[in-house]
């Protein structure tokens, strides 16, 4: 049941990521853009911060694998008010991790990924989705490097 309830949070808080993508950072983080082109794709996500907290990584897996992937943040941050894009991400079930600048992590498994959209972060949803993780404890997974 917490799962469920995590997952249909999350869902709504993040909704999609995937493997190496190509990644455009605007707003109050300045406008840099970075990343890696992958095969093409027609699913693209936007996070947009409307949390008090800076969102610092954010870790993408297909539920299939034992390890996180890379931060898909890479140097970047999303900064309060600030958005990342996400393009090139292969429709899939995916577990997202996301971390925030007091290290509070956001860990939903098997999310669906398949969508053009934007996803609005905001301190309740962030809260809430945090205190889920708390409860149910840290995925299983470790950080690729």
């Amino acid at each position: 049941m917490k799962r469920s309830a995590l997952v249909v949070l999350f869902s709504a808080l993040i909704g999609c990521g995937g493997g190496a993508a190509t990644t455009t950072t605007t707003g109050a983080t300045g406008g840099s853009s970075g990343g890696t082109a992958v095969a093409s794709s027609d699913s693209a996500i936007t996070f947009r911060n409307s949390s008090n907290w800076t969102i610092r990584n954010l870790y993408m897996s297909p539920v299939s694998q034992n390890t996180w992937g890379p931060d898909q943040l890479g140097v970047n941050v999303i900064a309060t008010g600030a958005t990342f894009t996400l393009t090139g991400i292969p429709c899939a079930n995916y577990d997202l991790k996301l971390i925030d600048s007091d290290s509070d992590e956001c860990i939903v498994r098997d999310v669906h990924v398949c969508a053009n959209e934007v996803v609005d972060i905001t301190s309740e949803r962030l809260l809430a989705c945090q205190g889920a993780t708390a409860a149910t404890g840290s995925a299983n997974k470790s950080v690729r490097r």
